[in-house]
């Protein structure tokens, strides 16, 4: 059975470009100077046509059977935008019948009434649906519509150079949107707490718009920011309304930038297809009143922060190898948050090699005060990627954290140790437009509070999942994640020495929607 790959790796932008589904809607106004431009005049230069937008610098033309979606909405290049001809006597207030015969002396307005007759005309922009160039697919990202392909930060993304000719400044428009319906029991050993069972629904909803100025040889000015909107969802950063991305990036196609705002850093561990971000399936055996040690996969300072900004270098040449160095600072809920992290990344497609280190350091914010915290954490992955049948990946991450008092006096319990490790594997079957995906990670954690009988207190995690998702229309994600977690908890004392603490066990059914434009 033939496989449909589309043209990038999250599947739905590529697809729908494909058929024509992908519209962008083109506005392009024309200079001043083009009035001034007649064919007829020998002493005038020719007055350039214009032409349908050509594909990126760098990137192939579309295949003939895609010439419908080249065009914003599937429009000839006369129906999307006048040609200069047509435009440019309207826009200077000049006659159009007098410009198509050619001007003789006789015919040229006073300086006077061309000054007065001028009026202000816009400079030229392009609004558009963001195409499949715009989320760069070499080298390989993954199989179609797996979990790796959905990791959009391993370039520089929305990729949109210069068009040739005008205009220098283009606005893209993106977005995506996901619900998840799901159902949770949770049964405890601790026995002040009872086992408990939830229902929920749970959202997230988000607007890019990307303004780019392209300058010459590549050099760009790009900012972003996204717009989310929330349903009942694990969070803390917001209510129902937010912000995801909010940044401005200055540097040149595929070789290099400077990033500065809120965003994410380069991802070094991968989840797979379960344990999604965002979601009460991530956090696992967790009760009403208990938690048990939470995955580490180098993302102490990866995320966005609540008071906290970033900013980061990136390289990008030669193709196959991708570096960062993030830096992030602002407030925590200790005082100030400082923090460096470097990741590089090894990209032959088939093969990625990923590993990063990040240090960071949360100090009072009163002069006087010795209490901080200091953490250092380093991990790193191996992934195959045989498209467009199986992706797998296994990875391993370690944080150590370092908690003193206000008179710089160590503070056991909040110095601890956490290790994570585990894989994820994406297979597609022979069926079209299905995917099946499993995973598994555990996680250790301990501190260092020794109890009379020289016991830690310590805590370990289960996290497993099987997925299976189906693509409808080509637009429409479709997911079921089952998964099981099972965390041990150990809250030491110095009575009892046969205390071996107490197990949660989670059992969850997900069911998500989701759409990417």
């Amino acid at each position: 059975m033939k496989i449909r790959v589309p043209e990038y790796a999250r599947g739905l932008a590529g697809s729908c470009a494909r058929r024509g589904v992908l519209a962008a809607s083109l506005m392009t106004l024309t200079p001043p100077a083009a009035a001034q431009l007649d064919p007829a005049d020998p002493a005038s230069p020719e007055a350039p046509a214009t032409q349908a937008p050509l594909a990126p610098e760098g990137e192939d033309a579309d295949p003939p059977e895609a010439a419908s979606a080249a065009e914003p909405g599937g429009l000839t290049a006369q129906e999307a935008e006048p040609t200069e001809r047509e435009s440019a006597p309207a826009a200077a207030g000049i006659d159009a019948s007098a410009s198509a015969k050619g001007r003789g002396p006789a015919d040229e307005p006073e300086p006077a009434l061309a000054a007065s007759t001028a009026t202000a005309t816009p400079p030229p922009l392009r609004l558009e649906l963001l195409p499949p160039t715009a989320y760069p697919n070499t080298p390989t990202p993954g199989i179609p519509w797996g979990s790796l392909g959905l990791v959009i930060d391993r370039l520089q993304w929305p990729y949109m150079p210069k068009y040739p000719g005008p205009p220098e400044l283009r606005v893209g428009v993106s977005g995506f949107g996901w619900v998840d319906s799901s159902y949770r029991s949770l049964t405890t050993d601790l026995e002040t707490e009872d086992s408990q069972t939830e229902y929920r629904m749970q959202g997230r909803f988000g607007l890019r718009v990307t303004p780019v100025y392209n300058l010459e040889e590549d050099y760009f000015l790009q900012t972003n920011f996204e717009f989310i909107a929330n349903v009942d969802q694990n969070h803390a950063a917001s209510g129902y309304t937010d912000v995801d991305d909010a940044w401005i990036r200055v540097g040149k196609w595929k070789y290099f930038d400077f990033q500065i705002g809120r965003m994410q850093g380069f991802e070094v561990y991968h989840f797979g297809m379960g344990l999604d971000q965002n979601t009460y399936e991530r956090q696992g055996a967790v009760s009403f009143n208990t938690a048990p040690a939470q995955p580490y996969g180098l993302t102490d300072l990866w995320d966005r922060g609540l008071s906290t900004g970033a900013a980061a270098l990136h390289w990008y040449f030669p193709e196959w190898l991708r570096l960062e160095v993030l830096t992030r600072f602002g407030l925590s809920g200790q005082g100030s948050d400082l923090g460096v992290r470097p990741v590089g990344v090894l990209d032959l497609g088939w093969l990625k090699l990923k590993g990063g280190y990040e240090r960071r350091l949360r100090p009072s914010i009163f002069e006087e005060s010795e209490a901080r915290i200091e953490t250092q954490g380093y991990g790193g992955e191996l992934q195959f990627v045989l498209d467009p049948w199986i992706e797998l990946g296994g990875g391993y991450a370690k944080r150590i954290e370092d908690a003193f008092e206000n008179d710089g006096a160590v503070r056991p319990a909040g110095s601890t140790n956490t290790q994570t490790y585990g894989g994820f594997l994406n297979v597609r079957p022979y069926f079209e437009d299905w995917l099946v995906g499993f995973g598994y990670h555990h996680t250790d954690w301990e501190n260092y509070n020794f109890d009379d009988f020289g016991e830690r207190e310590n805590s370990q995690h289960d996290q497993m999942f099987g997925a299976l998702q189906y693509v409808l229309w080509d637009k429409l994600y479709l997911k079921y994640v089952l998964a099981y977690a099972k965390g041990h908890i150990e809250d030491r004392n110095d009575s009892n020495a046969d205390d071996t603490g107490f197990e949660n066990e989670a059992l969850s059914h997900r069911l998500r929607l989701m759409v990417l434009f």
